[in-house]
């Protein structure tokens, strides 16, 4: 049955329903200053779904990621992020985001809020997000693509520890820059 198609200021909508990750086609990572340079890593467990209402802003999201995934390609590192000083994953095995709301800001943008958590702490947080496009994927069912980005204060979800340099400032900088890139098939 074909869907009428929704257009949102020349936007062309994909169908209202519920989708899931195409976990093949998604990434969900972060970007952290190391003293000079940036180290890149991402989480490779994670599950949730994505409503798209009749209105954009009808719509919301959930997102379960598991904290024991973290990868940055250096297990030594990838081992420190879990223990204690970071993510305590056998205290708080999973980070969560849940959406509050969704606002249109012009064409195929929009600011997405909701509450992410880390280890015991919830704070608010506001994603600049960018609808890519949507079509019929591989075997006819709809699919549809977002990007998100969004900078927080590590320290601010209990994620402290540090290390000061001879030269002065610290070898982690507090501030993470958190990046989506989603595929999504309506389930």
């Amino acid at each position: 049955m074909a869907q009428a198609m929704r257009v949102i200021e020349g936007v062309e909508l994909p169908p209202a329903g519920t989708y899931v990750f195409d976990k093949a086609h998604t990434t969900i990572g972060f970007v952290a200053r190391h003293m000079l340079s940036k180290v890149r890593g991402r989480f490779t467990d994670f599950d949730g779904e994505v409503v798209i209402g009749d209105t954009p802003e009808d719509s919301s999201v959930k997102v379960t990621i598991g904290a024991a995934s973290v990868a940055t390609d250096d297990e030594r590192r990838d081992d420190h992020l879990r223990s204690d000083d970071f993510f305590q994953v056998e205290a708080y095995p999973a980070l969560a985001f849940e959406s509050t709301a969704v606002r249109p800001i012009g064409g195929n943008a929009f600011e997405l809020d909701g509450n992410l958590t880390i280890k015991d702490v919830t704070r608010p947080v506001t994603l600049q997000a960018e609808f890519s496009g949507w079509g019929p994927g591989m075997n006819g069912t709809p699919m549809a693509v977002f990007s998100a980005k969004t900078t927080v204060d590590r320290t601010e979800f209990g994620l402290n520890w540090n290390a000061p340099l001879p030269k002065g400032g610290f070898a982690v900088a507090n501030e993470v820059k958190l990046t989506v890139e989603l595929e999504l098939i309506q389930s």
